[in-house]
């Protein structure tokens, strides 16, 4: 029979969103919080927000947050009696587990035991054969022979597409689907590589893979007295490169019997190890034939663990801390007749660019305004000014939603998500969005194929009217700022002007392959007051055209400008002016529109105004281009490609030494960003002249390789 033992500080090893997930459930329960801080996070919310901080280390990960020692010596130091793992990071490794255990502090988790038994993937299958039978799982080969000739050799044996999965692993990484058996190799090699630097192993198993299946998890949770719970499933079918966008229960594929069968299978897994703490069983369901097959057993709190709460009303934290303390959850009667109540709806509001195939990015967040809506929660680590930065997961915040229906469910996170500003960095605001209005998402008809078979729906073409208010507001936001510093000559003769040879024009690019050119005429009337007022024409021109813009546009487009509403600043760093952000209240074709907007200045000729139109709810990112510099200039030479990098990011394996001849599409470099890694390709057959050398970090825009094109004879 276990004991109770009271917790009265926490040590969160972790950091960002989760940290203060766990500090604020603390703090209600009146229990004292520490943070560990890398050198990144220095000034981040959550080291704020607990009562008390410590530095452990530079940035990257290896050298702070997955360093137990250090992690274990703060909890000595500081008296704490309890760690949090959070997710992520450590919470999974057995061996760190064990050490705080054996350092008499009180771990927030699963037994090690627990979690050497079905952390691992392959050790979670063998478990299951020995220990639970009837637990179905997914035909394949999770042997200890883990040369690259046996992998390949079980394979080979299967069906195609097969999936290659870190047995360590969680979030995506270490996970590639392989269609070809002649890209096996490379891949079984590239899956390694991820695994060992994302958890420390390079140990794979390979299982069938099947092409439409929905991805169904469901919540349990166990005590130190031998009862086991579960608290509904979860749907996480929607996902890119295999890492979940959006989280919803209850799942729209599971009916009751289903339900009845998914939670058995959960609970009597949890019962047949022990289970202790919160843990994740996830299965993949096939909704034709009503089958389901064990994928894994996530030991930890889950990011999406939210959702749960609004159905339950429960707080799993405080779950987490009350098992730890070694409460008798059937005596305590929390988890016995749950009512689960309406429908929950979670969102990963991500630094990355769907259009760019979901790639990470990087930046400062010049504003961070949560919409006021009811039924919405926003789970977040950062605020105005944060950093994102290379050494961490792209996930800025979770948005998450209750309401009585799904329906209900959908329309508030809509109103959520439109009404939210994130400005200052590319993120997925707006594919998000897209999928809230989509149909097959709206009536549960999807799997996780949902973004390819949806991709045209997800990824329309802007249009001219699209971008048209933006485009205008992003014109007028530089013009109001540019008249604001401007210097007045005393010696300058009254009425004297410039002679208006030509009216005033704008390019911006708005994706690789499309730039809008902006025409505006400025008209001011005295008898306006406060107010500007403007005519616009806005077309789109290919990027790198060499036609020149219409002087003779007609400016069907009448806009005014009140320039009371707007509140810029500019920001000065030691990077020079960081930027200017405000809101503006335009005036267009009679129809009033409110814009929030944030301008990362570079330099005179490189601007990046980021415009978030609250009629259309998501920000458009208006790079403005050089006027002569946008064109191509004749008898340039092009037959130099550079490749440049986009962000922040460490270079993994040059794949393509000096001196190589490639050809398109062939592989140049593998990078590593914000723990996602990304293959640099050849755009054409040439000779390639590498500038990085593996291992090496490097800044946006640094020159990392070049491929001279061959002439032909």
């Amino acid at each position: 029979m276990a004991t109770q033992t009271p917790i009265y500080k926490v040590l969160i090893a972790n950091r960002g969103e989760i940290a203060c997930r766990v500090i604020r459930t603390c703090q209600r329960l009146g229990i004292s919080t520490v943070a560990v801080y890398s050198d990144s996070d220095e000034n981040a919310p959550f080291v704020k927000l607990a009562d008390e901080a410590y530095h452990i280390g530079p940035s990257i990960a290896a050298e702070s947050y997955l360093v137990g020692a250090k992690l274990i010596e703060v909890a000595k130091q500081t008296g704490a009696d309890a760690l949090h793992p959070g997710y992520g990071f450590l919470s999974e490794n057995a061996d760190f587990a064990q050490q705080v255990m054996d350092a008499g502090i009180n771990f927030i988790g699963p037994s090690p035991d627990s979690i050497r038994a079905i952390g691992d993937k392959i050790a979670a299958k063998v478990f299951i054969q020995n220990h639970a039978a009837t637990i179905p799982l997914i035909p394949g080969y999770n042997g200890d022979d883990q040369s690259l000739e046996r992998l390949e050799q079980e394979a080979k044996k299967m069906d195609f597409p097969v999936l290659l999965k870190a047995s360590a692993g969680g979030g995506g990484k270490g996970m590639r689907a392989v269609y070809d058996p002649s890209q096996l190799g490379s891949e079984i090699e590239a899956a390694k590589g991820e695994a060992l630097r994302s958890f420390g192993s390079d140990r794979l198993l390979i299982e069938k893979y099947f092409e439409s299946i929905r991805h169904v998890e469901i919540q349990i949770f166990g005590d130190k007295h031998g009862n086991v719970y579960h608290i509904n499933e979860r749907d996480c079918s929607i996902q890119r490169r295999h890492q979940k966008v959006v989280e919803e229960t209850p799942s729209p594929a599971v009916d009751a019997a289903l339900r009845e069968a998914m939670t058995s299978a959960a609970v009597e897994l949890g019962r047949k190890l022990g289970y202790v703490g919160a843990g994740t069983a996830e299965f993949i369901l096939d909704e034709k034939t009503k089958r389901f097959y064990f994928l894994e057993l996530n030991t930890r709190l889950q990011v999406e663990h939210p959702i749960t709460e609004c159905i339950s009303g429960l707080d799993l934290v405080e779950l987490q801390l009350l098992v730890a303390q070694g409460v008798n959850l059937e005596e305590a009667g929390v988890l016995k007749h749950i009512q689960f109540q309406g429908h929950a709806i979670e969102l990963r509001l991500c630094a990355e660019d769907p259009d760019q195939d979901f790639a990470p990015r990087t930046g400062t967040i010049y504003k961070w305004q949560p919409a006021d809506i009811p039924g919405a929660r926003y789970d977040t680590g950062v605020q105005d000014g944060s950093e994102i930065s290379i050494y961490y997961d792209s996930m800025i915040a979770k948005v998450i939603v209750h309401a009585p229906t799904r329906a209900q469910a959908i329309r508030t996170m809509t109103q959520a998500l439109s009404r939210s500003v994130i400005l200052g960095l590319t993120t997925n605001q707006k594919f998000l969005l897209r999928i809230m209005q989509n149909a097959c998402f709206q009536t549960g008809t999807f799997d996780t194929n949902f973004i390819t078979q949806e991709k045209a729906n997800l990824f329309p073409k802007a249009t001219v009217e699209s971008v048209q208010p933006g485009a205008v507001a992003a014109t007028l936001f530089d013009w109001f700022l540019r008249r604001s510093q401007r210097v007045h000559l005393r010696n300058v003769t009254t009425n004297w002007r410039n002679v208006p040879w030509r009216r005033p024009n704008v390019r911006y690019r708005l994706t690789d392959e499309q730039e809008v050119v902006v025409t505006y005429q400025y008209e001011s009337d005295a008898t306006r007051g406060t107010k500007d007022t403007f005519a616009f024409a806005v077309q789109f021109s290919e990027s790198n055209s060499k036609q020149e813009e219409n002087r003779d546009l007609p400016l069907p487009l009448a806009t005014t400008l009140n320039a009371s509403d707007i509140r810029g600043k500019e920001i000065t760093g030691p990077r020079g002016i960081q930027g200017a952000h405000g809101l503006l209240r335009l005036t267009i074709n009679g129809s009033q529109r409110v814009f929030y907007i944030a301008q990362i200045i570079h330099d005179v000729d490189d601007k990046v105004t980021f415009v978030h139109d609250f009629s259309q709810g998501f920000p458009v990112e208006y790079t403005k281009l050089n006027r002569l510099a946008s064109k191509k200039v004749d008898g340039e030479d092009d037959r130099v490609t550079p490749y440049t990098s986009s962000m922040p990011c460490r270079i993994l394996k040059v794949l393509a030494p000096t001196g190589s001849l490639v050809k398109k599409n062939d592989p140049l470099l593998s990078i590593e960003s914000m723990k996602t890694e990304v293959k640099v390709l050849s755009r054409h057959e040439g000779v390639v002249t590498m500038h990085v050398q593996e291992d090496q970090l490097v800044d946006a825009r640094v020159l990392m390789c070049q491929v001279d094109a061959v002439e032909k004879p």
